[in-house]
């Protein structure tokens, strides 16, 4: 393929101790490099991962605490690695998983991982079509790769170097080529931005936003990858019809790190509303008008009631307007199936034994609705990465109200809240900011929590 002449390759392989990039840490590395035609360099190294490896990919790599527990350390084997991978094509066979874990690594020494790359499962399908699996094992057997030592780094490295080189020798339409030199392609820049501009930005979680020529804020974003995910507005969103304006407006892009996702959703919601940007639809500043509050009926039991809003007063949900309250009243409802166990109530009224049951079972799930709509506790603070492995974030719940957020140093030992909160940036409360945080705590159940 002469568009690859003189191109090098580092294909990269890593065990871990998981599936997680956020949690979990490499436990064996193996780099071959590749200049297009046979390998010419390799290394391979066990590494301390500084954590217990998970029974089942114990089992599956064979890779022990035991033989880890000498091994040197991932920031040991740094130089190696950053001297045979650097200014070449990172490539993997899912590379997503290899490369967002060699990028925390990286980051867990305050160093930025960021290398073209490209993925032998995308690139099979496109050069093979039609194959039932893409699993590297599957791919070995239809292709007769011969695959020594699965699920060891250099053995899965070497199968996929045999694989990458099936690759080149049958891309007749030089698709590799072309995804890597059209990752971005001129064409779907906006007309005004430079293409230094996105090469330039990070490949890390935070806030972007596209500026017009004065500078004013057009779009605000959130992402894990702030240059990918750019990336991706131009090469896909930006030819919607709908954005034309907003592409041929894009003088610059800003961006600012937030350390993880939780803080990067944060501080969009506070900029979005802040600045108003044209183009944001969603969590733009809204007038909260109505609200849905816990009452008490005639009976003691407890039930949903929509209103205006009141000083005197706060409600469960702030909604926009009346209908939007009587919307999610409804939902609430159907969710926890409040009417049908008010209708039981009053058809159980003359059997006192099944009344008292059916009412039970309602209050239980009034009880569950109401706490669904509140944090898991009153006081409390999120815990999470920091912009860098020398600190942590911490996100501020008081009175059941969010506070801010801010970063503390890894050095400050302390769990006192009125110690915490001298690192925290005042925040504003808003419905928003309440679904992010619940939602978030949903969705990670390992979330660290210090309640007080």
């Amino acid at each position: 393929m002469k568009n690859l002449n003189n191109t090098m390759f580092a294909i990269v392989d890593v065990e871990t101790t998981g599936g997680s990039p956020s949690f979990d840490r490499i436990t064996e590395v193996a780099v071959l490099v590749h200049n297009g035609k046979r390998i010419i360099e390799s290394f391979s190294s066990l590494i301390n991962p500084q954590q217990e490896i998970d029974p089942f990919v114990m089992a599956l790599t064979g890779i022990s605490n035991e033989m880890v527990e000498d091994a040197p350390l991932f920031e040991d084997v740094y130089p190696v690695f950053e001297e045979l991978t650097r200014d070449k094509i990172l490539v993997a066979h899912n590379v997503r998983f290899d490369y967002g874990m060699i990028r925390r690594e990286y980051k867990r020494m305050d160093r930025r991982f960021q290398r073209k790359h490209l993925c032998t499962v995308k690139l099979a399908r496109k050069i093979f079509p039609g194959l039932r699996s893409y699993s590297l094992g599957t791919l070995c057997k239809n292709l007769e790769i011969p695959i020594m030592n699965r699920h060891r780094a250099y053995g899965d490295a070497e199968a996929t170097t045999v694989l990458f080189e099936k690759l080149l020798f049958n891309d007749r339409k030089e698709l590799i080529y072309s995804e890597l030199e059209n990752e971005l392609s001129e064409q779907l820049l906006p007309p005004n931005l430079s293409k230094h501009v996105i090469d330039d930005l990070p490949e890390d979680t935070g806030v972007y936003y596209f500026l017009n020529q004065q500078n004013k804020i057009l779009y605000i974003g959130k992402s894990l990858n702030i240059r990918q995910r750019i990336i991706s507005h131009f090469s896909n969103d930006l030819k919607k019809a709908r954005y034309a304006e907003l592409k041929k407006n894009i003088y610059s892009v800003n961006y600012e790190l937030a350390g993880n996702d939780l803080i990067a959703q944060l501080i969009e919601s506070a900029e979005i509303k802040k600045y108003m940007p044209p183009f944001n639809r969603a969590l733009r500043r809204k007038k909260y008008r109505y609200g849905i509050y816990v009452k008490e009926d005639q009976l003691g039991l407890k039930k949903f009631e929509i209103g205006p809003m009141r000083l005197e007063e706060k409600p469960l949900i702030l909604c926009t307007t009346k209908r939007s309250a009587e919307l999610t009243h409804e939902r609430l409802e159907k969710k926890h199936q409040l009417k049908i166990f008010k209708q039981l109530m009053s058809l159980s009224y003359k059997n006192e034994e099944r009344s008292i049951k059916v009412r039970k079972i309602y209050e239980e799930r009034m009880k569950r609705a109401i706490e669904d709509q509140e944090y898991p506790h009153e006081n409390f603070f999120i815990v999470g990465e920091g912009l860098r492995s020398s600190e942590r974030s911490i996100v501020c719940i008081e009175q059941s109200e969010y506070k801010g957020f801010g970063y503390i140093d890894n050095g400050i030992q302390t769990n006192r809240p009125d110690e915490l909160k001298e690192f925290i940036q005042f925040g504003f409360d808003t419905p928003d900011v309440k679904r992010i945080i619940k939602r978030w705590i949903k969705k990670n159940r390992s979330t660290s929590i210090i309640k007080y």
